[in-house]
């Protein structure tokens, strides 16, 4: 039976809209994963104020709460028993954008597509793309440290995260953003909550054994794409502990946090200029799968795409079976084993056909692939458009085996892929299983989804153990457990394997 008021006299203090009722919460109780639990409540804060107090009854009730922005996450994040808020509905508004500096101030709730085509006016935009940018917010960006296909180029939200606004689980309000040392030491001496997360960031960074487990445990550097875990790696090197370093930001470590350390309620990010106006794509077809991630190798070292996209033949074969995409698939030449969609872009259309011509040049000198095709113009979005319904063909695999969300956003350098991939494939084979490659091998991350059939209880057991053996495999080679999607549930409880438990504790 649903309880008429589970947040008390809190209900009736609020602006915003508080959903108890059973059809609510039961909306609220999956995101895109394929997990599901029953919110306590749902909350839709119409202003700061409203979040204040939110959090402030939540820390006395010591009530769990679930910030939400589309729900898009992949892996359980928003997903609990606690208290649903969700920031889309209200806090949604651009608060400034300076054209002049390149930086924007947005709510949480803000949609990028809504972000870009303001930004846009001013030849601008916010560099990390996602496939869901015409629903996800810039809270959750910041919380999952989304990235896109073009991550080569533009890195990650905790790349462009300038300052964070928002509220920490005491109800302190606080703002983060960068600092010179004085000011970083000011805030050690500080009393309350905020002092205590310095004077522990000062613990931390100074001392020389954590220095070395951090530096030994966490993701080797090179892998730009990596969210296992809090990012206690990317400050290690900031101006408190190294003279020459940048300035210390704790914005930084909040993105790719999940919604664990702060309750946001505003975030100013850098802009970029637009993309060149000239760009194409080389399509380049492989007969294996090795082969084409050498390929990869040699596209990412000595050619500056600004992508390299990877699509196997499980999902090229799907898309035959979609009458819209099959029209997609106009540039396939024969039947290959892999592809690679590989974006060159620059002021000048002569000059990227030139470092086309050096990219098929080079592959053909290195005996890699056997068809090369150049697409241009208006045609580049449908072979994205092909590319981005991977995802969306899988589904419509024969049969209750299917390509399952389990191994799906790991990340290793690109020398590292061809024999990370062989490993991978070893021990899918040794439980007489395969799996599904795609997505973005030129940032070394590849979604990986073995095909399991989850009616049957020896699939459902062997759900778990591919899941720690991929753990271990990814930890072989310094690798993240998670390039973009998060931990959340999924891959939580494997967190002190990827940056070693003393750490966490």
């Amino acid at each position: 039976m649903d309880d008429p008021n589970p947040l008390g006299e809190l209900d009736n203090l609020l602006k915003g809209e508080v959903l108890t009722d059973t059809v609510s919460r039961t909306l609220y109780a999956t995101d895109a994963s394929v997990y599901q639990a029953l919110p306590q409540a749902v909350i839709l804060p119409r202003d700061v104020t409203d979040v204040s107090m939110i959090v402030r009854w939540a820390a006395q009730k010591g009530i769990p709460l679930i910030p939400r922005g589309a729900g898009t996450s992949l892996a359980g994040q928003v997903v609990g028993n606690g208290v649903v808020v969700d920031v889309s509905a209200h806090l949604n508004h651009i608060l400034e954008i300076n054209a002049q500096e390149g930086w924007a101030e947005v709510e949480p709730g803000v949609v990028l597509d809504d972000l870009n085509r303001a930004a846009g006016r001013h030849g601008l935009f916010f560099g990390p793309e996602t496939s869901t940018s015409n629903r996800c917010t810039m809270g959750g960006m910041v919380a999952n440290n989304s990235c896109g296909s073009h991550s080569m180029v533009y890195g990650s939200t905790r790349d462009h995260i300038l300052e964070v606004k928002g509220f920490l689980a005491s109800g302190d309000e606080v703002t983060f953003r960068p600092m010179q040392k004085w000011e970083f030491d000011k805030k050690c001496r500080e009393e309350g909550a905020e002092g205590d997360i310095y004077r522990l960031m000062r613990e931390i960074y100074t001392d020389n054994p954590v220095r070395k487990q951090i530096r030994k445990e966490f993701p080797h550097p090179d892998i730009k794409r990596r969210n296992s875990g809090y990012a206690l790696d990317v400050l290690l090197d900031t101006a408190p502990f190294n003279p020459q370093g940048e300035l210390f930001n704790l914005a930084r470590l909040i993105a790719g946090s999940e919604g664990t350390l702060l309750f946001m309620t505003s975030v100013k990010v850098a802009l970029v200029p637009v993309p060149a106006p000239h760009k194409l794509l080389l399509c380049a077809h492989f007969s294996s799968l090795q082969e084409a991630l050498l390929a990869n190798i040699e596209a990412v070292h000595h050619h500056s795409p600004d992508a390299v996209e990877l699509m196997d033949k499980k999902i090229l074969d799907l898309t035959l079976d979609n009458p819209l995409q099959r029209t997609n698939r106009f540039f396939v030449e024969g039947d290959p084993a892999a592809l690679l969609l590989i974006e060159l872009s620059g002021e000048e259309e002569a000059t990227i056909f030139e470092k086309a011509a050096g990219l098929t040049a080079a592959f053909k000198a290195l005996g890699l692939g056997y068809a090369f095709p150049i697409v241009t113009g208006k045609e580049i979005s449908r072979v994205w458009a092909l590319r981005k319904a991977g995802l969306g063909v899988l589904s419509n695999m024969k049969g209750d085996a299917r390509p399952v969300t389990l191994i799906e956003d790991t990340a290793v350098r690109v020398d590292d892929l061809p024999a990370y991939v062989e490993d991978i494939n070893a021990m899918l084979g040794k439980f007489g299983k395969s799996c599904v490659y795609h997505a973005h091998a030129g940032s070394g991350e590849l979604h990986i989804r073995p095909v399991l059939n989850l009616k049957e209880s020896a699939d459902i057991k062997l759900f778990r153990q591919i899941a720690e053996e991929t753990a271990g495999i990814v930890k072989k080679y310094h690798g993240s457990l998670s390039g973009e999607h998060g931990d959340g549930r999924l891959r939580g409880e494997f967190i002190p394997l990827m940056v070693a438990l003393p750490i966490m504790n």
